[in-house]
């Protein structure tokens, strides 16, 4: 008896956690389609970014190591070279969007990111960042905050050109 009421039990969790949220919920994308923050045809081809709030992970490096990679900003723009979802920074880095998933509602956009980020004083190394941003669907400012394991800070959008 106590058997069936275990199988019962895991059958009922598996079904709960099989079954999708609401469709109009979350969107998630693999494949780099258009969204307000990468969105060339809304932003033009470069944004200038700004870099707050350096902050050290672990205690391996110093926020000196975070501020050499990031800086205080950069200008990003489209690698001319590269495919969707590749971006370049007047500062040399290079960025390769390969993972997001999104949610819309009421005018509000939030998006969910992992970038592959080579720096200018690394170039041989890749490194992982995941991001969040937010802002307005219909306005071309946003901000987040983003983390590489190593460093996290926040980051806005202050200019588009």
């Amino acid at each position: 008896m106590r058997l069936n009421q275990l199988k019962y039990a895991g059958v009922l969790l598996a079904v709960t956690l099989a079954m999708p949220g609401p469709a109009h919920s979350q969107f998630i994308h693999r494949d780099n389609r258009a969204n307000p923050f990468t969105d060339l045809k809304r932003l033009s081809t470069s944004r200038q970014i700004s870099i707050q709030s350096l902050t050290v992970l672990t205690d391996a490096v110093g926020v000196e190591f975070c501020k050499e990679r990031y800086g205080n900003g950069y200008t990003v723009s489209p690698n001319p070279n590269g495919r969707r979802g590749q971006f370049v920074s007047d500062k040399g880095h290079k960025f390769s969007l390969y993972a997001r998933s999104e949610l819309r509602g009421d005018g509000i956009y939030a998006e969910h990111s992992q970038v592959l980020i080579t720096f200018p004083n690394e170039p041989d190394q890749e490194v992982e960042i995941t991001q969040f941003i937010t802002g307005f669907i219909n306005s071309k400012m946003f901000s987040g905050v983003f983390s590489d394991g190593v460093c996290s800070g926040r980051f806005s959008v202050i200019n588009v050109k």
